[in-house]
């Protein structure tokens, strides 16, 4: 866990904070789409301020993204190995979801007057899950990283369950891209993916029939069932009190007698400050949703009691950073 020390500790986090800033920008920009053909571009081929461009390439280069030559005086920029690799795997451009860089900038209005973060006209800005209905690229790009992300927690997770339940019908609540559905196949269970109607479309391409698909609101809508599992995999951060206090017996409503409900996300450990991911990703949640957050799993005990859960475990992956509640 890093620690802040000394004043020098200090200006690391600021580099690395324009370093961030500058791939940001870069990927809002088109520049690494540019680039992508493996071509080297001076900074007046490239889309963007010249100045600007030539002033922000040496940062990558820094990085190992570009590699920088100059041939009869003309300096020019093209993708290195390191950074082919990251575009192709599709790291690279940072999708807007996952960038944010713009909002943090906003974070003092947050702090005074409370989130999500207001845009340049004053409206407050809210995702549900981190997509928006109005953006179906960006909406795409964000469900290929996240799928990209969760080869070991979805094998984990599915794992877990299997473990503890013979197979039977699962339901996959916010499952968007659908990775997690797809791991319990293979252990032998059929899989309800409940999305919206965007997302369960991408889900789709990549799963077909393979998967049972459900389109709407899992707030408000029917979940069907009974279910033998349900599976929120990153969702409860993005709930609010009242939201995860409604949600859970209608979960419990929606499970056949003896059924595992799986919360996986990156939940505070009893210290209330750790680990570091749910702090960091509470600040997204409060930058971004009306009132999600990062819940600790002590918090969750008697919600989950309440709900009519008799048992909840804890399995913490640190090398992962995320747990799993399970309860029955």
């Amino acid at each position: 866990m890093f620690h802040l020390r000394t004043e020098q500790d200090l200006d690391g986090l600021r580099h690395a904070t324009y370093q961030y800033a500058v791939i940001c920008g870069w990927s809002d920009g088109g520049l690494f789409d540019a680039l992508r053909d493996g071509k080297a571009r001076s900074a007046a081929e490239l889309p963007g301020e010249e100045r600007a461009i030539a002033t922000t390439a040496p940062v990558l280069g820094n990085l190992g993204v570009l590699l920088r030559q100059e041939i009869d005086g003309v300096v020019s920029w093209r993708l290195s190995p390191s950074g082919r690799r990251l575009v192709r795997a599709g790291v690279l451009p940072v999708p807007r979801a996952l960038a944010g860089l713009g909002n943090l900038s906003r974070l003092d209005a947050v702090l005074a007057d409370g989130g999500p973060v207001p845009d340049e006209t004053g409206q407050r800005k809210a995702t549900s899950g981190g997509v928006r209905a109005d953006d179906p690229e960006q909406n795409r790009l964000f469900m290929d990283s996240l799928w990209r992300r969760s080869a070991v927690g979805a094998s984990e997770t599915a794992h877990a369950i299997a473990d503890r339940h013979p197979p039977g019908h699962a339901l996959d609540l916010g499952g968007g891209h659908g990775r997690y559905g797809a791991e319990l196949l293979g252990k032998g269970w059929t899989v309800t993916l409940f999305d919206r109607a965007g997302i369960v479309d991408i889900a789709r391409e990549r799963y077909e029939d393979q998967l049972s698909y459900l389109r709407g609101d899992f707030l408000e809508g029917d979940l069907g069932g009974p279910y033998q599992a349900i599976l929120l995999s990153n969702i409860v951060h993005g709930l609010s009190d009242a939201e995860l206090d409604s949600l859970l017996p209608r979960l419990r409503a929606a499970m056949s007698a003896g059924g595992l409900l799986v919360l996986k996300d990156m939940f505070f450990d009893d210290t209330g400050v750790g680990p570091r991911i749910p702090a960091i990703f509470g600040v997204t949640m409060l930058m971004h949703t009306e009132g999600g957050r990062s819940y600790g799993v002590a918090e969750l005990r008697p919600r989950l009691a309440a709900a009519g859960f008799e048992q909840a475990d804890h399995l913490y992956l640190p090398d992962q950073s995320f747990s799993l509640v399970i309860a029955r």
